[in-house]
């Protein structure tokens, strides 16, 4: 029911002709790129003469645009009634990106700032609804106007969760294809995430709002780093490779959107010029505003936004070598580009732990590059060690060589246990079992090898309350899987999961 009715409706049978599969198949047609099918269901279209039908909801994109079109197909002779796609291309009157494509929602003379194809994104006020509008034009371009800074933010987020979806393979800011809510109109000069929501201020002299796109990745990329492996806890090193997080995440979608009004670089908050000193970080050169370049045994007592300095220097080297920076201990780096750089480092967030630390990264990274480039060419994987070389922190304890050994971690490696399994495709096979097994902490090591030609992966889980959570991953593309694990007190089990190709496996591990 859409609306009152004004009519009786009269059907002469409501037994359908045309099955719910060739409904389901049909209004896949009428969407470009499927992502996902409803079930259809049974109703009446009642436009005009009411019809028995099928209402089919299809979410995916259509000529590169998103897409959620419901289709209503008649139950009797299978034709197209309606197709009604929901999405709304809004234009919004940025101050940073005016004359842009946002996503918004409504029909008619009722419009909302609130993303329908991007879960949870919404922008508005401090009070937390979204801005509305009888129209689906955005926004004055003025830097004091709170409707044009939430056309900057809808457009800034809407790339940052399309580059993740496109060069990283992660589903919305959350991971699980959701995303938060921003509010602008925030009476300072700073912007935040608070676990729940991004907030934006404004300027020093209040001329502009704090929405240009790096920052507002940036407070995003917080997000990110919250809802990855370990969260965000610990202490000031942690905090500053937190901020350094958001810095990444800020370039990498500087880099992707292309904007010309604001291209790529490596400098944070530049346009948005927060008091009238330019930006506030240099990943290339971070002294050049006052941050370290290198890491040392200070960076755990300072400042977070200061203790960004050596991760944001280790990125920019990755990604372009020492070209327009130097390195900490002289060498000359050569990059590999920031979209494969920022799937190193987002690979490696994949295999944080809490307490995050550089050299905990460093083991991290260094295996998401095995991973991801395998070693039959080491280029990929001695461009990222060099890079952390190249800000001062050395080989660690437990990190993989790209020849495929491992330095010995502390404890052994894969010694005290052999298990044997069998695990079928798209299925799961749990040692020492399903309900794991407590220790008090230590290095947890574990190795897999599947049959040949299939992908199997490793997963390390932890118990918490009823549930298990991933706390570390090896995916690559093959049947050999590694984990090195620092692990507190708790209930651990590795998962063996057959994501292509089905038998037997053999798992080594040491748990304390």
């Amino acid at each position: 029911m859409t609306g009152k009715p004004t009519r009786s409706i009269s059907l002469s049978s409501t037994t359908p002709t045309r099955s719910s599969a060739s409904a389901q198949a049909t209004a896949r047609r009428q969407v470009g790129t499927v992502r996902s099918v409803s079930k259809p269901q049974l109703t009446v279209y009642a436009v005009s003469t009411p019809r028995l039908a099928w209402r089919t909801k299809v979410t995916g994109s259509t000529a590169g645009r998103p897409s959620i079109t419901t289709v209503w197909t008649d139950a009797r002779n299978g034709k197209v009634l309606l197709a009604s796609d929901a999405v709304h291309d809004g234009t919004g009157n940025g101050y940073y990106y005016p004359g842009v494509t946002i996503g918004t929602s409504g029909s008619g003379s009722s419009y909302s700032m609130t993303d329908p194809t991007r879960t949870g994104l919404k922008c508005g006020g401090q009070n937390g609804a979204a801005y509305t509008g009888t129209d689906d034009i955005w926004g004055n371009g003025s830097g004091t106007n709170l409707e044009t800074a939430c056309a900057d933010v809808l457009y800034s987020v809407g790339k940052e969760v399309d580059m993740l979806s496109a060069w990283l393979g992660r589903s919305g800011i959350k991971g699980n294809g959701t995303n938060y809510p921003a509010e602008v109109g925030l009476n300072d000069v700073n912007a935040y995430y608070d676990g729940t929501t991004t907030n934006f201020g404004h300027s020093q002299d209040n001329a502009r709002q704090l929405t240009a796109i790096d920052i507002v990745a940036h407070e995003n990329g917080h997000g990110i780093f919250q809802t990855t492996p370990g969260g965000s806890t610990g202490g000031n090193e942690t905090g500053g490779m937190n901020e350094s997080t958001g810095d990444i995440f800020g370039a990498l979608t500087e880099f992707y959107a292309n904007n010309p009004n604001d291209p790529g670089d490596y400098l944070v908050g530049e346009e948005a010029d927060l008091v009238g000193d330019g930006p506030i970080r240099n990943m290339a050169n971070p002294s050049a505003v006052g941050d370290p370049n290198c890491y040392s045994s200070s960076i755990p007592n300072t400042e977070v936004h200061a203790a960004a300095g050596p991760l944001n220097h280790w990125f920019y080297l990755l990604a372009n070598g020492t070209s327009g920076s130097t390195s900490c201990n002289g060498s000359t780096l050569t990059g590999i580009g920031i979209q494969n750089a920022g799937k190193v480092f987002y690979n490696g967030l994949l295999l944080k732990t809490s307490s995050w630390t550089h050299g905990k990264a460093r083991v991290a990274t260094l295996t998401a590059a095995k991973n991801l480039f395998g070693t039959t060419d080491c280029t990929t994987f001695n461009r990222v060690r060099d890079a952390w070389a190249g800000i001062n922190v050395g080989a660690q304890s437990g990190e993989p060589t790209c020849g495929g050994t491992t330095t010995p971690p502390t404890g052994g490696t894969c010694t005290k246990v052999t298990a044997t399994g069998t695990v079928s495709n798209r299925a799961s096979s749990y040692k020492p079992s399903s309900t794991g097994i407590a220790t008090s902490g230590g290095t947890i090591n574990a190795c897999l090898t599947g049959p040949s030609g299939s992908d199997f992966d490793l997963y390390l889980q932890k118990k918490s309350g009823s549930s298990w959570t991933d706390v570390a991953a090896s995916e690559s593309a093959g049947s050999t899987e590694t984990i090195a694990y620092t692990a507190g007190s708790g209930t651990y089990r590795l998962e063996v999961y057959a994501y292509s190709g089905s038998g037997s496996y053999t798992l080594k591990y040491d748990i304390p």
